[in-house]
């Protein structure tokens, strides 16, 4: 059960808290059932002046994290009282970008763990001095060629999984498997920041392989079994022309047991299509096979769409940054309205990404949108999390109708 702790009791005339941020910066999670962190968190808001502090279970904190309601500028998480969900809480954290979320350990430090901070003591001043610290840069560097070899070769490369809702009602139908470098001494890294380095050192095939195998993997698994969603795995340009990297998938997807109308091909938008005959051979063929095919990022940026909208595709993605600026611009809604109706005309299912709010749900559900992924129902999710998030969002759901 959750419980608010009271943030009262102002103590401005405290001359070294002055300089702190503003005291609404603090809005603070905290997974912990223990008596005595509970009264240093306290004690600390009660220094700080007015900081809000939600206290609740480690699955109640999963399904906050997982979606954008509420900003938390920390997560104080108690190992103990994690209920075997530390290591996604930490995930789950780390996906939190503009401002940040800072998770901060509650004990004694592990040096092995590069990600977090530790408040080693439950004292008031302990957890005061962590909350008021600078929070660590994270991690943009560009990575060697042999470390990029080494993450591919080991266990650095992760999977997340991003759920997908179908509009008429709001139940989950889908995951996007999305692809994390967990580096033992950078800490979680981005896509943004060594997907493209890989895919330029000629490693992509390497990179698709590896993800593709752990999401059928995961489908199939005890997490994901029984739920009835589907998979969509990226595919850059280059893999999908590529016959072996075919043949690999279909491999991975047979020793897997998941069959394939459960799989979603998606085409990125990292490479210009030259060669469209090319490319309708490889849709023909996962087609044949009984794999859905999407393209990925749909916006007036993407070349030659029209032709590529003739092709043997399922469904099409319309890109996020477009989606989020529907009710901004009289382009942005012209050229989705066109999009979508063309899409539909086909046959297509269409999906808008980036959806983070419910005016954006609202005004994609009104162009027609089949389905929704954005932070409005989940960030990417690690795959223990995933049946945690989807019966908090189905009850919310439900709720609402």
């Amino acid at each position: 059960m959750e419980k608010r702790l009271p943030a009262s009791a102002r103590t401005s005339h405290r001359s070294e808290l002055s300089g702190l941020p503003r005291t609404a910066d603090f809005n603070l999670l905290l997974v912990s059932r223990s008596p005595a962190w509970l009264k240093a968190v306290q004690g600390a808001t009660e220094a700080l002046g007015r900081a809000d502090v939600l206290t609740c279970g480690a699955r109640d904190a999963v399904a906050r994290l997982a979606g954008t309601a509420t900003h938390y500028s920390h997560l104080l998480v108690d190992r103990n009282d994690a209920d075997g969900l530390f290591g996604e809480l930490a995930d789950l954290a780390t996906e939190v970008a503009a401002p940040d979320t800072d998770m901060l350990v509650l004990g004694a430090a592990d040096s092995r763990d590069p990600r977090f901070r530790f408040i080693p003591n439950a004292t008031s001043l302990s957890v005061l001095d962590a909350l008021t610290a600078t929070a660590p840069p994270r991690p943009h560097a560009v990575m060697e060629l042999s470390e990029l070899q080494a993450a591919l070769d080991g266990a650095m490369i992760e999977t997340r999984y991003q759920p997908i809702i179908r509009v008429s009602d709001r139940r989950p139908v889908g995951l996007e498997a999305l692809v994390r470098l967990n580096h033992p001494e950078k800490g979680t890294i981005r896509p943004d920041f060594f997907v493209p380095q890989i895919e330029h050192a000629g490693l992509g095939a390497e990179l698709t392989s590896l993800v593709s195998a752990r999401a059928f993997s995961d489908l199939a698994g005890p997490f994901l079994a029984g739920l009835d969603l589907r998979m969509s795995v990226n595919f850059s340009l280059d893999v999908l022309l590529t016959p072996s990297a075919l043949e690999r998938l279909e491999a991975q997807r047979a020793a897997a047991g998941v069959a394939a109308d459960r799989i979603i091909i998606e085409l990125t938008e990292s490479q210009p299509v030259d060669d469209i005959p090319r490319l309708r051979r490889s849709l023909e063929y996962l087609r044949a096979l009984g794999y859905g095919a999407a393209i990925d990022d749909v916006g007036p940026g993407v070349p030659r769409l029209t032709p590529l909208l003739a092709l043997p595709f399922t469904s099409v993605k319309l890109d996020k940054h477009l989606v989020q600026h529907v009710a901004d611009t009289d382009e942005a809604h012209a050229f989705l309205a066109d999009t979508i109706a063309e899409a539909k005309a086909r046959g297509f299912t269409v999906t808008a990404e980036g959806v983070e709010t419910e005016a954006i749900w609202d005004h994609m559900a009104a162009l027609g949108v089949d389905e929704m992924q954005g932070y409005l129902a989940a960030r990417p999710l690690p795959v223990a999390a995933v049946p945690v998030w989807r019966d908090a969002w189905v009850g919310k759901s439900f709720a609402r109708f």
